[in-house]
C-alpha cells in the first residue's frame, strides 16, 4: 500500500492554507493524506532532528508500506533528509525546499546581530499560525548544522517547484541541487515562496507526478 506524507514549512501548521489545500484535494480522490504537526507542540524548543522525530514515527506506524512525500519549504528540506535514510520513501514532491538550511539562517542571524554580536538563546520569529512573534531557541542553528551535512545522494523520483521571485529561499538552492543530481526535475515558477498564485496547478502537477510512478491511480 502506498501512503503519503505533507511536511510543512518552518513556523507553520498542519491548518497552513497549502497544507488544508492538499489535504482537500487528496479526500477528494479518496487517500488519506498524513500532515503531522511538525513543532510536537513545542514551538520554542524546535530543532531539525525533533521534526525528524516526528515524520519518522508518522512512516514507522506502517513500516512495509511505501510513501510518498510532500514538502513545503522547511518540510521539502526535511523530506530529502527523511526519504536518505528511509528505503520505504518512494517518491518525494518538494516545494521552494529550504535547502541549506544552517548557511541561510546564519545570514539571516548575522545581518540582525552583526559579525561580531552575541546571540542569544532565545530569538523572536514571526510564525504564521499564530499571525504572531513567538520565541525559538537558537539551539536549532548547531542541530541544523550536523544535519546539513548529510550527503542527500540517494537516487528516487524527485520533483522540486520553485519560484523564480522567492526572496525566502532563492532558487538557486534548487538549481544547484537538482544541477548534481539526475534524478532531481526542477520546474521554475512565475511565483514567490509562497507558491499560491500557482497552487491549483501545483496540486495537479503532484497528483501526475506520483501517478507517473504509480504510486497514485491517475483519474
Amino acid at each position: 500500500m502506498t501512503r503519503f506524507l505533507y511536511l510543512h514549512g518552518f513556523a507553520s501548521s498542519p491548518g497552513s492554507f497549502k497544507a488544508s489545500r492538499f489535504k482537500k484535494e487528496f479526500s477528494k480522490r479518496g487517500i488519506d493524506l498524513i500532515v503531522p504537526e511538525l513543532d510536537g507542540g513545542n514551538f520554542e524548543n524546535l530543532t531539525v532532528s525533533s521534526q525528524i522525530k516526528i515524520a519518522r514515527q508518522c512512516l514507522d506506524q506502517f513500516p512495509e508500506d511505501r510513501y510518498g512525500l510532500i514538502g513545503s519549504s522547511m518540510g521539502g528540506y526535511l523530506a530529502a533528509l527523511l526519504a536518505q535514510s528511509n528505503p520505504n520513501v518512494a517518491a518525494m514532491y518538494l516545494m521552494a525546499p529550504g535547502f541549506n538550511f544552517t548557511a541561510r539562517w546564519a545570514e539571516k542571524v548575522r545581518c540582525e546581530f552583526g559579525e561580531d554580536g552575541a546571540i542569544p538563546g532565545l530569538i523572536k520569529v514571526f510564525h504564521y499560525r499564530y499571525n504572531d512573534f513567538r520565541w525559538l531557541s537558537t539551539g536549532l542553528f548547531a542541530d541544523a548544522a550536523a544535519w546539513d551535512r548529510l550527503e542527500l545522494d540517494r537516487s528516487l523520483p524527485c520533483k522540486i517547484v520553485h519560484g523564480v521571485h522567492d526572496d525566502t529561499v532563492d532558487i538557486e538552492e534548487s538549481r544547484r541541487f537538482a544541477a548534481t543530481r539526475p534524478w532531481v526535475r526542477l520546474v521554475e515558477l512565475d511565483s514567490d515562496h509562497t507558491l499560491m498564485s500557482r497552487i491549483g496547478w501545483i496540486v495537479e502537477d503532484c497528483f501526475e507526478f506520483f501517478s507517473e510512478f504509480h504510486l497514485i491511480k491517475q483519474v
